[in-house]
């Protein structure tokens, strides 16, 4: 029997598919009006001769400054070495091109540029919940280049050093104003990256169908991402140049967080999956690659039969959804251990007992009531 519940659309976002970057990101700032833009991206990608320096070039006299040295996980120094330059240089547009971490970083960045942040220490005061925050006003696109489908949510994850511990931020209008997909600019992503976003999507969707108040629409778009992302990664995995392939899966990520995106709350897999990256560093994709089949089995008792709707939508019904992510990952070449990703068994507990803290342990199917209970997942993980 269906529960009830209550289905917020998702935030009011352009976005563009399949057209070339710089086309797109040109035809954006024109019908936006913008003139001063600041471009954010990773190191690798603002190398001489990288990606980012051919968008900065198509840009022109448009891009007043170029950030650069994001971090992975999103530190709060990075965070707010983009306000300050967003304000020193009176941005009228931010353009985000890299993966999750510039994503959040840019997202929170503009929260701190609204809400007069200045200092790593005052990050608390927005962060979630902050009912009373103002709302972000310098418009922002993103040029996504992994899989994350941070971009289509008014969620980020943003480290704080001292901890070191990642947290939440949201507002209602934290999500980029405008997304451009285009699979050409994918190519540099180093593959180990873009497949292990690719299972961070393939989580993304199982943990909506899963949830505790999963929504009809959702529902739908979860199975469909989860029908393209498979079949598109080993596409990606045979013809790296493969650009159909890509887009599929930039389509199926964009489909997998739609749950997210519109307040459907996820599970166990994401909830440990933070700590491990705040606390032991992994990259996100890599924490759903070991512990998404971990947390489906533990979650099998009390919702295998929708399991088994995962399983089909997979190609294999007669495989548990659990093995058949089991084996995507061992076949994309990604670790499904966390000794396999340099965690130290001697880490576990102070994980366990940092994941009790997460906005959805608590949410997970099956309930976890104690750091014992993650504590028995990471040790199997292990």
């Amino acid at each position: 029997m269906r529960q009830p519940g209550r289905y917020t659309p998702p935030p009011r976002q352009t976005v563009s598919y399949g057209v070339p970057a710089a086309e797109a990101l040109a035809g954006e700032l024109e019908r936006m009006g913008a003139a001063r833009a600041v471009l954010v991206t990773n190191t690798s990608l603002a190398r001489d001769g990288g990606l980012a320096r051919q968008l900065e070039a198509s840009l022109g006299a448009r891009c007043v400054a170029l950030v650069t040295g994001v971090r992975a996980h999103s530190p709060r120094e990075d965070t707010l070495r983009i306000a300050r330059t967003l304000t020193q240089e009176r941005a009228d547009v931010v353009v985000g091109f890299g993966g999750g971490s510039v994503t959040d970083a840019i997202k929170v960045a503009t929260l701190c540029l609204a809400n007069g942040i200045d200092d790593v220490a005052a990050f608390d005061r927005v962060r979630a919940p902050a009912p009373d925050a103002k709302t972000p006003v310098v418009p922002y696109i993103s040029l996504p280049t992994t899989l994350s489908a941070g971009e289509f949510t008014n969620y980020a994850g943003i480290t704080d050093e001292r901890g070191p511990r990642k947290e939440l931020y949201w507002h209602g209008e934290l999500a980029p104003d405008t997304v451009i997909l285009d699979p050409a600019v994918t190519l540099a992503t180093p593959p180990r990256l873009w497949f292990g976003t690719g299972i961070r999507a393939v989580d993304h969707a199982v943990e909506t169908w899963c949830s505790v108040n999963a929504t009809p629409l959702v529902e739908a778009t979860a199975l469909h991402a989860l029908r393209l992302l498979p079949a598109a990664l080993y596409g990606c995995q045979k013809d790296p140049d493969d650009l159909a392939a890509r887009l599929e899966a930039m389509v199926g990520a964009w489909l997998s967080v739609q749950g997210v995106a519109t307040g459907v709350d996820l599970g166990a897999s994401h909830g440990i999956g933070h700590v491990l990256g705040g606390t032991a560093g992994m990259p996100h994709g890599e924490t759903s690659c070991v512990m998404l089949p971990h947390v489906l089995r533990y979650n099998f008792a009390i919702n295998g039969e929708r399991q088994q709707s995962l399983a089909a939508a997979m190609g294999a019904p007669d495989t548990p959804a659990a093995d058949q992510i089991a084996a995507l990952v061992a076949a994309l070449g990604l670790p499904g251990r966390l000794r396999d990703a340099e965690v130290p068994r001697a880490l576990l507990p102070r994980i366990a007992e940092e994941a009790m803290h997460d906005l959805w342990i608590p949410t997970n199917p099956r309930p976890i009531t104690s750091p014992a209970q993650v504590l028995e997942l990471l040790e199997a993980a292990w």
